[in-house]
């Protein structure tokens, strides 16, 4: 009743018991993948299930960046909505008869958020972002960056939204975010462009206006200077043209 999840994808090991020589994780998979799964002499007295949540390379977040190298989830009880997911992630796998399965990828998505809330209840005040979702202002001035991107914000407009002056929003900010308030929104815009980029068929110009830029050509510069891409490099991950 114990889930392991490494969020930064290190590398690791499996053994069916502490004295035993450690397996590579990508050799279990590939035997599994291949209908000969490792750890099968004898009576089966556990299961372990691996699954993996990919993000788009080179994106970064604070909240992502603020999780430790591994988060232990112990004593799960039965009953709980994490355990739930676990059963139905391998229902579902087992109903399938494979582990592709867009049913069991779009829960995983789910156990992934479940597993951040729980980590974010247990340990928010040791962690920067995680610390800044439950300061209520600071909390309100992600939430209107991330409402109005495209809005021309400067520290004393956002400081009288949510009742602060500029000097203890930006140390507040930046104490519990790790950047300052203007240097998260263009943060922000660069990442929202890169989806709209990715994902839909927006033109530059449109996309770069909902999101405060001038035009499509400051928005291409501004990518390529923090993502090392350009508009047509991101489109072309997804088969679109620029």
């Amino acid at each position: 009743m114990d889930i392991f999840l490494l969020p930064n994808g290190d590398a690791h090991w499996i053994a069916d018991d502490p004295n035993n020589k450690k397996t590579p994780s990508e050799r279990a998979v590939n035997a599994c993948e291949l209908g000969s799964p490792l750890f099968q002499q004898g009576p089966t007295t556990h299961k372990l299930i691996c699954g993996m949540v990919q993000f788009d390379e080179g994106l970064t977040h604070p909240i992502l960046d603020a999780l430790p190298s591994l988060i232990h989830v112990e004593g799960i009880k039965h009953d709980s909505a994490i355990w739930r997911l676990v059963e139905l992630i391998d229902a579902e796998i087992r109903e399938a008869e494979s582990i592709h399965s867009p049913v069991a990828d779009r829960l995983t998505e789910v156990l992934f958020l479940k597993l951040l809330q729980f980590h974010i209840d247990e340990h928010h005040e040791t962690f920067g972002f995680l610390r800044a979702i439950r300061d209520k202002r600071i909390h309100q001035a992600l939430s209107l960056l991330h409402e109005n991107p495209a809005r021309e914000w400067t520290l004393e407009e956002l400081g009288k939204e949510i009742g602060m002056s500029k000097a203890t929003l930006v140390r507040h900010f930046q104490d519990a975010v790790g950047m300052a308030p203007m240097a998260y929104l263009n943060h922000w815009r660069r990442l929202k462009a890169y989806n709209a980029l990715r994902y839909t068929n927006d033109s530059m110009d449109k996309i770069a206006v909902s999101l405060g830029f001038t035009s499509g050509r400051t928005l291409s510069r501004a990518l390529v200077r923090e993502l090392g891409m350009s508009p047509a490099e991101i489109r072309n991950l997804s088969g679109k043209d620029a």
